[in-house]
């Protein structure tokens, strides 16, 4: 990590090919966005679009809608799922190719609304002050139960508001935890209530981790180091509940507002034991709903967006629509 960056500006963080934010606020991104269009899916027939949410501020979803079965009609109302994208809050995008491509795969699977949402990226927005982005986006899929002038039509029409599930992957899988506590605490409004939480390779750090590894305790290491940056003020990875819901002054995770979770993590995933974790936190916590866990043996963390035809990919996004069939 080098000190000083051109025109003497210091460093701050400097991930190599990933990220490198300098102390006067200034970030540079290496890992560039492969930006995929909304279209229609040829071999799913997926629709999708894009959408503001927050046009004042740049908060935006991508919505897919699954196409209708053969008979040219849904026969009901179709659950939604908001889904936040991974790349440790300070990287990715709803509108990456590869987030793109996982998005329609679930819709598809799933035969559900999803809702990608386009949330504002640490450290410029840092950690917890985008999770308001996220509980925002809740919030206006919730509005769509009264219907009225300003609805989108896809929700309007088709979404079962009864149905309202969240999730992510990585860090956005740390955004819907949160924002599923956040759903215990407070009222999304109009009557909807959560259904289901969907945690994939969730973003959790901080405890002993038995990772052996090298390369898995090199990138514990540099998410370690990541987390002041995108948190400023933290108290670290063990104490921070953010960052670490089963710290021991990290709220009761009986608060969870949901009445189902699911957690998915990859074999080889250096932060498969923090999931792991979790789950057990979250059965002997008093909460009352049931939690699924699924593990893809041999694979790392995000293996479903760099491989999303393996076999393995297939049965993720098959384990995750099955679960959601039952909400």
């Amino acid at each position: 990590m080098s000190d000083i960056g051109g025109g003497g500006d210091e460093v701050l963080l400097d991930a190599p090919g990933f990220i490198r934010v300098y102390k006067s606020g200034r970030v540079e991104r290496f890992l560039q966005v492969d930006f995929a269009p909304p279209s229609t899916d040829a071999a799913t027939g997926v629709a999708s679009k894009d959408v503001p949410i927050l046009p004042e501020s740049g908060v935006s979803a991508r919505i897919y809608l699954p196409a209708p079965p053969s008979s040219g009609s849904y026969g009901g109302k179709l659950p939604v799922l908001v889904y936040f994208h991974g790349g440790g809050f300070c990287l990715g995008s709803a509108f990456d190719a590869a987030v793109h491509g996982h998005a329609k795969r679930l819709a598809a699977a799933a035969g559900a609304i999803v809702v990608s949402v386009e949330y504002r990226l640490a450290p410029e927005r840092p950690v917890p002050a985008l999770y308001g982005d996220a509980w925002a986006a809740l919030r206006w899929v919730a509005a769509h139960a009264t219907g009225g002038q300003g609805t989108e039509p896809w929700l309007a029409e088709h979404a079962d508001l009864g149905r309202v599930h969240v999730g992510g992957e990585s860090a956005g899988a740390n955004i819907a935890h949160h924002a599923a506590m956040r759903a215990g605490a407070e009222e999304l409004g109009h009557g909807v209530k959560l259904g289901a939480l969907v945690l994939i390779h969730p973003y959790f750090l901080g405890g002993d981790s038995s990772e052996t590894d090298e390369m898995g305790a090199a990138l514990l290491r540099e998410l370690v180091r990541l987390w002041p940056v995108v948190c400023p003020g933290t108290s670290g990875c063990d104490d921070d509940p953010l960052i670490n819901p089963m710290a021991e002054r990290a709220p009761n995770l009986a608060r969870l507002g949901c009445q189902r979770v699911l957690v998915c993590v990859g074999g080889t995933d250096p932060m498969r034991g923090r999931g792991g974790l979790y789950c057990e936190k979250l059965k002997g916590s008093g909460w009352c709903g049931e939690v699924e866990d699924w593990e893809a043996d041999g694979q790392g963390h995000g293996f479903h967006l760099s491989c999303p035809t393996s076999a393995e990919a297939e049965a993720q996004v098959r384990v995750i629509a099955e679960f959601l069939s039952h909400g």
